[in-house]
């Protein structure tokens, strides 16, 4: 059933039930996959999916339903569901749908282009970037991981009130792992790359990239225990961050689970340290116009010099603290209740290279990988502790690989003590959670454990 019609079919049966608003949230997608190993197709996938939610006010509360079918024999159940749904859901806020707003921003998640690499054309790209792994060196044992996938995907909002929203996105993704062997030691390596345009993906570099990072930590041995200088690349960094965002969140602070509850308009971190949270970014790849709500996504500073100047919000948590929604609520997928997630949610670079920045250091770590970011991470107080491989840094350069340490501390206390931001801003692949993007950064002293 074609989706205007659907859509107006369901507000009709919805208004006649004796809903007060309603609201349709649709998402399709269409994704591929293929997976190379030893030169032949390992995994491979080519499936597309649709469905949508209806949400609407029976009875003074809201209530959820979902189908996997858009067609006009559900709308009946759909309505039904979400009448029944509301009679249960007890909460204290009472949930409301967003009218919409005056203006939205312009993205440019979708390029067209995308679309005439066929299955064949990533099929053949894979394989070559597979093999061209294998002959970069010798030492190289396997390629353990060679993955390239595309993502296509429409979201649409509409509700009772007239607003009336569509974003279109596509994406693809290539990543490799490779595994090297030198005198009865096993490395690997990863490298990954996104956009949406394929044009501008270099398989060798990609490849290149994987098999330097395993040959690169061969030498590897750990580090004495104690407390360094530690400078967090950029991938890390966006790891950390990523583990962490949610202390950010309103919702979250509001029922005990940040201590960055009630610290508006307080200094939570060193002076040099802005970090945004904007909807619409063309560094990065997950922007967004609106969100799950309908709600316009907004640029703004989540810590502007060292002083936090708004958690996220969405209309829930916004209503509860008498503030405007910031754009912040998302849902994961259209079975999922709205909840709260990031957009492009970075720390905004310096002028200094990470060259320069290392150049000051006599005696410090470079962390470049990081393990156990769920089980080593409580993302109430902020204490940390995780399994990290990276290099030294001695008299500011980089030195020998590091592996087998463990990096321990407290994210709030870090961000207190990030002393230089570095300028190799590097945005991550878009997930459910949101896009992040960090610079490498460091930080003046965190406990480390090795020898």
């Amino acid at each position: 059933m074609e989706y205007t019609a659907f859509k107006e079919a369901l507000f009709k049966n919805a208004e006649a039930f004796g809903f007060t608003d309603c609201e349709l949230y649709y998402a399709a997608s269409d994704s591929f996959t293929v997976k190379i190993f030893g030169g032949e197709i390992s995994e491979y996938s080519n499936s597309d999916a649709v469905g949508a939610s209806f949400r609407g006010t029976f009875n003074g509360r809201v209530g959820y339903a979902y189908t996997e079918r858009i067609d006009e024999s559900v709308i009946e159940g759909l309505v039904k569901n979400a009448a029944e749904n509301a009679g249960i859901i007890e909460e204290e806020e009472i949930e409301k749908l967003y009218p919409g707003d005056s203006a939205y921003p312009e993205t440019a998640n979708y390029n067209p282009a995308l679309e005439s690499f066929d299955a064949a054309r990533k099929i053949e790209t894979a394989l070559a970037m597979e093999k061209f792994a294998y002959g970069i060196d010798k030492r190289v044992a396997s390629i353990d991981y060679c993955v390239l996938s595309t993502d296509a995907g429409v979201v649409r909002i509409a509700n009772s009130y007239g607003l009336d929203l569509t974003d279109r996105a596509n994406i693809a993704v290539a990543f490799i792992v490779a595994r090297v062997e030198e005198n009865g030691r096993t490395k690997t390596g990863y490298d990954d790359w996104h956009g949406n345009d394929l044009n501008n993906f270099s398989y060798e570099e990609l490849a290149r990239g994987a098999v330097g990072k395993a040959l690169s930590y061969l030498s590897a041995e750990s580090a004495a225990s104690g407390e360094y200088p530690i400078v967090f690349d950029n991938r890390a960094a966006c790891e950390l961050f990523a583990c962490f965002s949610g202390i950010f969140f309103a919702e979250n602070a509001q029922k005990g689970f940040s201590l960055l509850d009630g610290k508006e308009g307080a200094a939570v971190a060193a002076e040099g340290v802005t970090i945004r949270d904007d909807g619409v970014c063309k560094k990065s790849f997950g922007s967004a116009s609106f969100d799950s709500e309908g709600v316009a996504t907004q640029n703004k500073a989540v810590v502007e010099n060292g002083v936090l100047k708004t958690l996220l919000y969405n209309t829930k948590s916004a209503g509860k603290a008498g503030v405007k929604s910031t754009g912040n609520g998302f849902k994961p997928s259209f079975r999922a209740a709205v909840g709260t997630a990031c957009t492009n949610f970075y720390l905004k670079p310096s002028k200094i290279s990470h060259k320069k920045m290392l150049a000051g250091i006599e005696n410090g770590i470079l962390i470049t990988e990081l393990a156990g970011l769920h089980s080593g991470a409580n993302t109430i107080s902020g204490d940390f502790s995780f399994a990290a491989d990276g290099f030294l840094i001695e008299n500011g350069k980089k030195g020998r690989a590091v592996e087998q340490i463990t990096v321990a501390g407290n994210f709030y206390e870090l961000l207190l003590n990030i002393s230089t931001v570095a300028s190799d801003l590097r945005f991550a692949v878009p997930s459910g959670a949101g896009t992040f993007g960090m610079p490498s950064f460091l930080v003046s002293g965190l406990r480390v454990s090795g020898l």
